[in-house]
């Protein structure tokens, strides 16, 4: 399925979830009629001794990585595990169990989705049937959205990309509210939560780990052309800037291999351009389709943004997305 037909059914999510017409999932452990195939294990990338992620390959769900297409990540403290997403089914929650306890036996005692995106928390569900008593935090906006739908239609999501490899799959909605700037102990860890207002949508949330410098990003950052429908390009620059700004060494995306701050730099100068070209040929009267070549033949685009994983198909989308974007913050 080429990128344009993944976006049709993915996008726009925040314009009516709960209008949007999808095949209804299975919700309750009893109406199971199937469950999807087993996840076979996926390798863990150790940053250091405590903070440690699952590298997906794939930038997209598809039949042949069951739906496996994010990066759930994982901390190991004196006291227990805490996982940061927990992917987008639960044969991969399942699955990403069976690897935490490869490395420790400590229990998962905490979960936090980044945000609302099915992908980063449908396997919410798994977590819940083998540690009952696990805490699941999210920002509030993200119970609003599952309240809203985003569950049903993620389910469904999944299910058409995956040839229904996600069946079985739950909704399963975090309980506990993170707002940004509460700081959670967790034995010798200490976890700083941080908001930045609508970036990649209105619910992202960071995860600091203060005593090692590491940040798992969610999606605000990440080289890789994805869905920025939910978000913002102003926002998402801001974002940027604040945490290019941090005393971090380390910083885990959502999708794709960990780097430092110049993983961020690439992000914010790609929304820049994009943002500013925008900005600069709408004065000149220019249309959204009109604008794509001129963004395409900035050096940065050709030499770096170019390479990313959905570049050709989603460019085009992008640059509609920051036009509208910019003709609102005209008013």
């Amino acid at each position: 399925m080429k990128r344009r037909d993944l976006l049709k059914s993915a996008l726009g999510l925040t314009a009516g979830l709960a209008g949007l017409s999808v095949m209804r999932p299975l919700y309750a452990a009893d109406d199971w009629e199937v469950k999807g195939p087993e996840m076979p294990n996926v390798p863990i990338t150790k940053v250091n001794d405590s903070c440690y992620y699952f590298l997906a390959v794939d930038p997209e769900p598809y039949p042949s990585n069951q739906g496996f297409f994010s990066n759930p990540g994982f901390v190991v403290t004196s006291e227990g595990v805490l996982v940061i997403d927990t992917g987008g089914s639960v044969q991969i929650g399942e699955m990403l169990i069976r690897q935490i306890k490869t490395v420790t036996d400590k229990p998962v005692t905490k979960v936090i989705n980044t945000h609302f995106h099915g992908d980063h928390w449908l396997g919410n569900h798994a977590f819940v049937e083998a540690y009952p008593n696990v805490e699941i935090y999210a920002h509030p906006k993200i119970m609003e959205q599952v309240k809203n739908g985003a569950g049903e239609f993620w389910l469904g999501f999944m299910s058409r990309n995956t040839n229904n490899a996600t069946a079985g799959t739950v909704v399963t909605a975090p309980t506990k509210e993170l707002v940004g700037g509460e700081t959670i102990k967790m034995g010798n860890k200490t976890f700083k939560i941080h908001y930045f207002g609508k970036v990649h949508t209105d619910s992202d949330l960071a995860v600091e780990v203060v005593e090692d410098k590491v940040m798992y990003l969610g999606d605000m950052a990440m080289r890789r052309v994805a869905n920025m429908a939910d978000g913002s390009y102003v926002g998402s620059i801001k974002a940027m800037d604040a945490l290019i700004a941090m005393d971090i060494n380390t910083f885990i995306p959502g999708h794709g291999e960990h780097d430092g701050k110049a993983l961020l730099e690439e992000q914010k100068q790609f929304f820049d351009i994009i943002y500013s070209k925008v900005g600069e040929y709408y004065d000149a009267g220019l249309s959204d389709f009109e604008i794509k070549p001129k963004i395409e033949e900035d050096p940065f685009m050709q030499k770096v943004a170019s390479k990313w994983a959905g570049y050709e198909h989603t460019l085009g989308r992008f640059v509609s997305e920051a036009y509208q974007e910019f003709e609102r913050n005209l008013f």
